[in-house]
């Protein structure tokens, strides 16, 4: 039985010089994108190892067969590595066309022109490259490096090398060996390919399917994956077509360029919702499957779509996480922002664009409702593992057309303890809650009408939570002499009677000083009256300044104040998550 894979110890001789060294790179790569970095360390690399090391080990490289019968090799990983030094060698083809021609007697070892000439081009009853790039930039690669005078190249502009297109990077790379072989001279460049072919290795693993090629490169390898699940199901799509439209060449290019045009579409949603798309490959995944998959996303996904017009797939992915971005990431409205802080990210979006998907008549209502049960569940501290089933049966409902009264009633089912537990914890010490924020922005934006509507970032370091009656109020004269025979303030400080958000500059301000003190960083005066003017942004904060100029409290911020913070705080929390908080108001 043939080995799953096969790894072998080549020479760079060994690797562009054998018999079966043809390789390509597949679509589903990414494109060539090497820069001064890389190729910096590289060269140096060459250099030091040359001076110091009889044998300079450069990794390793996986090879995959592709899907048809091709005689190249797909690179899996390897493939910026075999691009850069299929360009160096055209390089040195151009630049030193008679390289080591004075030692070829005395060395049977070195290498000539010949030698590159072969490693670049097979000759054998036609010529064919050694590497294939990327379908999409083989135009290009061939015009710049391999069919050019790679000396005469000019190194790109910044600007340019900021661009997607590999092109520009093909120029650079041509430009910064040329430099360097110059600086180097024929000669010692003759030392260099000699050491280069003879004595750099690279390990080549050649594998017998692309999948587990993949699998093989995520154990090999701790650092980021350089081509993703998204990639391969690309790979796989695109196979599809070249297999349903084989014998029209024509269709073929225009189903393939159509697919090619919605695939795009897609890299371009994945950038303006700031979202993999790996991620939102997932979030399709949960829709399809409606369960927890029990495979990776590739073979899922490859399981699912397989006898599918890919075409068709791709049209109705791209329009899947289109809803994502125009429904959800852009959309303003103060429901869909509370989303944005729950935890459990990739199930949350996964049932709404189910919704979106299926067009779910009570769109609005079911969202309030699946709000509620997240909300309580994180509030209640129950994990993902808690939720998780519940979250797919919610998909699975959602594509039944389930009406909303038989969702709302399961969703209820068995939540009493649930409902217990979020009461309970509401009650006490909420200021070192991962929800506690953003409990005060769901707070927040019911006090604001949409027209003034801006989104609060959990991340945005200057919205903070401040407490109204400092943490460290004994060490203020004025707020212990207030408070220090009463034994029940401790309770009150990380309450939701005593939390309130500032910007972080007014929150500096605001700092541990007495009430009335703090009224003037709350109505955003400062402590001082060169101090900008102006209310604080934040209307639950203001509530607290309105309070104060009614005279409410007799203008202090004492137990009476806190209490009736205290209920407000859970009125508030009452009408957001329609829960009955009577047992705990005052």
């Amino acid at each position: 039985m043939e080995d799953i894979f096969k790894p072998s110890s080549l020479t760079i001789k060994q690797l562009f010089g054998n018999t079966d060294s043809l390789y390509q790179i597949p679509r589903y790569q990414r494109p060539y994108s090497w820069g001064d970095d890389q190729l910096e360390k590289l060269w140096d690399d060459l250099i030091e190892a040359k001076e110091n090391d009889p044998n300079y080990f450069l990794g390793s490289v996986i090879t995959a067969k592709p899907e048809d019968s091709s005689s190249y090799l797909d690179i899996v990983d390897g493939q910026q590595r075999l691009t850069t030094l299929t360009i160096l060698l055209c390089v040195y083809r151009d630049l030193f066309p008679n390289i080591n021609q004075n030692i070829l007697d005395q060395d049977p070892f070195a290498v000539d022109n010949k030698v590159i000439d072969s490693s670049i081009k097979f000759n054998d009853r036609f010529e064919r490259l050694r590497l294939r790039t990327h379908s999409n930039h083989q135009s290009d690669f061939e015009t710049i490096i391999l069919n050019n005078d790679t000396t005469t190249t000019k190194k790109p502009t910044k600007k340019d090398l900021r661009k997607e297109e590999p092109k520009f990077k093909f120029q650079n790379t041509s430009n910064f060996f040329t430099n360097k072989l110059n600086e180097i001279g024929e000669e010692e460049a003759g030392v260099l390919i000699n050491y280069l072919f003879n004595s750099v290795k690279i390990i080549r693993i050649d594998c017998q399917s692309v999948a587990f090629a993949i699998k093989l490169f995520q154990v090999l390898n701790d650092r980021g994956l350089d081509l993703s699940n998204s990639d391969l199901i690309k790979s796989f799509l695109i196979g599809q077509i070249q297999k349903k439209y084989e014998n029209d060449l024509e269709l073929k290019k225009q189903k393939e360029d159509q697919f090619m045009d919605d695939w795009k579409v897609c890299e371009n949603y994945s950038n303006d919702t700031e979202t993999t798309l790996n991620d939102l490959f997932v979030m399709y995944e949960y829709y399809l499957l409606a369960q927890n998959p029990k495979k990776s996303l590739y073979d899922e996904l490859v399981e699912e779509l397989r006898g599918k017009d890919p075409n068709q797939v791709i049209k109705e992915i791209r329009d899947f996480i289109g809803n994502y971005r125009t429904e959800i990431y852009d959309k303003d409205d103060k429901l869909t922002y509370s989303f944005f802080y729950i935890t459990w990210g990739m199930y949350w979006r996964s049932i709404l664009l189910t919704a979106l998907k299926e067009k779910y008549p009570d769109y609005l209502e079911f969202s309030k409702i699946f709000r509620r049960y997240y909300y309580l569940n994180w509030i209640a501290g129950n994990t993902l593992t808690k939720i998780k089933q519940t979250s797919f049966n919610l998909i699975k409902w959602l594509k039944e057309k389930k009406s909303l009264e038989f969702i709302k009633n399961e969703l209820e089912q068995n939540s009493a303890e649930t409902t217990r537990r979020a009461i309970e914890n509401l009650q006490g010490d909420i200021y070192n809650e991962k929800w506690c924020k953003p409990l005060l922005f769901l707070i927040e934006y019911q006090q604001t009408d949409d027209s003034n509507l801006n989104f609060l970032a959990m991340w945005d370091r200057n919205i903070q939570v401040e407490h109204i009656l400092p943490r460290a109020y004994s060490n203020n004269l004025e707020w212990r002499n207030k408070f220090e025979l009463n034994d029940e303030i401790e309770d009150w400080v990380n309450s939701g009677a005593n939390l309130t958000l500032l910007s972080g500059t007014k929150n500096l301000q605001a700092s541990n000083y007495g009430f009335e003190r703090k009224l003037g960083a709350y109505t955003g005066k400062g402590f001082y009256s060169e101090e900008n003017e102006g209310i604080t942004a934040f209307r639950i904060t203001q509530k607290i300044v309105d309070d104060y100029t009614k005279n409410k409290y007799n203008k202090e911020w004492n137990l009476e104040a806190l209490q009736d913070r205290w209920n407000w705080f859970c009125g508030q929390i009452e009408t957001i998550l329609e829960i009955d908080l009577t047992e705990i108001k005052h």
